[in-house]
């Protein structure tokens, strides 16, 4: 009897000490992640009795502010779908989203007390307001990107090359963060998932927008010149597999400019077999691919497979956008900023500022270098590329008067369905002022689907800056 006491007393004991350690390691070392939890709803009542910072545009359009409820604030979106992707939701029932989680700290107070009399407040337990987030968007920019996606499924980016500053980041379908917790059921089984930021958890097939770092590996590496000669016959095969144009037109001879101009598939499979697996993939890395890309917000990496799982069909399909390649819109339009930056790739960021509650800037954020894929010389000829394709090529429908736009246009190619429509462009092309890049899911041509919604955008921004 005393031999089972005593064991019974061991396991006990043992339960007892397991006990300890849990709530020493939830009270004590996990604490502050278990409060910050974006699901905590015990948390998210407590921080509703604090009067949050508000998200404001950079032209100054409040974007997120409060009313006050019973006893606490309620968070109010003045303009509804328009930025939601972006600025995401704070609900009691449903967490947080977007910016409202990324910068929660800074939104309820809890990070860069800038006054001693702040300081005293919090210690005596008064409740101080939140800091503002000031964003880089440009809300009529961000309007008429919103605006001009329309009803399609898609997602339009446009960056400030120099800065990588995010001027507009729309997204459709999209979601009214007011109406949040009673929409919530039928959100969540929306096939067409509106609570995804496409522009940044999105990956799609780039199509022939991937050309454009095809064509720069083959330049910058010497592969290739501006004015090498390609056969771009309908059709080309390649170990069995068929590689065609659009409509499988034959191209005949033609240099490297009108090839990247008229999107011949034909002619970049070659100039991808010429490069070969390991270049092709080396100077998608440079680019970005298969990096998490640095942002506020987070971003699914764009991928393409190691050299060593492609074959020479894998690469011919690759260096065309297709196969196993899979980009987002943002990473789609780092690439056309650093070809509007002379090779260099900016940090994108999407915050400005962020001040206290009596507008005092707590800090401020600029751009900064991230990746450097190309040299000068290399993105100068391949912006050369991208103005002909405007003027003469697949990307004619981005044409402005008086202004001279580079771009390109890609349509990937999509099981059992319509393609998806992509653009990639800048403006003005010698002094760029604004990249875009478009996506439309399943809108067939990017010449049709795509381009015209990158000039739409491109337009306003122009029009903005004057």
């Amino acid at each position: 009897m005393n031999k089972r006491s005593r064991s019974l007393g061991t396991v006990f004991l043992g339960a007892f000490i397991i006990l300890i350690i849990n709530l020493t390691y939830l009270q004590v070392f996990a604490a502050n992640k278990i409060s910050s939890h974006p699901g905590n709803k015990r948390a998210l009542a407590k921080e509703a009795s604090i009067e949050r910072g508000k998200i404001l545009s950079a032209d100054n359009r409040i974007l997120a502010d409060n009313r006050i409820g019973e006893n606490i604030y309620v968070r109010t979106y003045p303009e509804g779908e328009t930025a939601s992707a972006i600025i995401g939701f704070n609900s009691i029932k449903y967490g947080r989203a977007g910016i409202e989680l990324t910068y929660n700290d800074y939104l309820l107070g809890k990070r860069e007390v800038t006054s001693i009399e702040d300081y005293i407040k919090g210690i005596a337990g008064e409740k101080i307001p939140g800091n503002d987030i000031i964003l880089t968007i440009n809300y009529s920019l961000q309007k008429e990107a919103f605006e001009a996606l329309g009803n399609n499924r898609g997602a339009i980016v446009a960056l400030e090359p120099k800065t990588g500053a995010v001027l507009a980041m729309a997204t459709t379908p999209a979601f009214n963060p007011n109406t949040l917790d009673e929409d919530w059921e039928t959100l969540i089984n929306d096939s067409s998932a509106p609570l995804i930021n496409r522009a940044i958890q999105g990956l799609y097939p780039p199509g022939s927008s991937f050309k454009i770092i095809t064509a720069s590996a083959a330049i910058d590496s010497g592969t290739t010149a501006f004015d090498s000669i390609y056969k771009s016959p309908g059709e080309i095969e390649v170990h069995g597999n068929i590689v065609s144009n659009y409509k499988k037109e034959d191209l005949g001879e033609i240099p490297l400019d009108k090839a990247f101009a008229l999107s011949a598939n034909t002619a970049f499979a070659q100039i991808g077999l010429d490069l070969g697996a390991d270049k092709l993939v080396k100077y998608a890395e440079g680019f970005g691919l298969n990096h998490q890309i640095p942002f506020n917000l987070p971003v699914k990496t764009s991928s393409i497979p190691a050299p060593k799982k492609m074959d020479d069909v894998d690469v011919a399909w690759g260096a065309i956008g297709q196969a196993d390649v899979l980009v987002t819109p943002l990473q789609m339009a780092l690439v056309g900023s650093s070809i509007a930056n002379e090779g260099t790739v900016m940090k994108p960021f999407l915050v400005k500022e962020i001040r206290d509650h009596r507008g005092i800037i707590v800090k401020s954020f600029e751009g900064k270098k991230w990746l450097k894929p190309i040299e000068q010389t290399t993105a100068k000829e391949i912006a050369e590329m991208m103005i002909k394709t405007v003027e003469e090529g697949t990307g004619e429908a981005a044409q402005i008067s008086n202004i001279s736009v580079a771009g390109k246009t890609g349509t990937a190619e999509v099981a059992n369905s319509d393609p998806h429509a992509w653009f990639i462009g800048f403006a003005p092309a010698q002094n760029p002022k604004i990249v875009v890049a478009v996506i439309v899911e399943n809108g067939g041509l990017g010449s049709k689907g795509a381009a015209p919604l990158a000039k739409r955008v491109i337009q306003k921004a122009l029009t903005l800056t004057k």
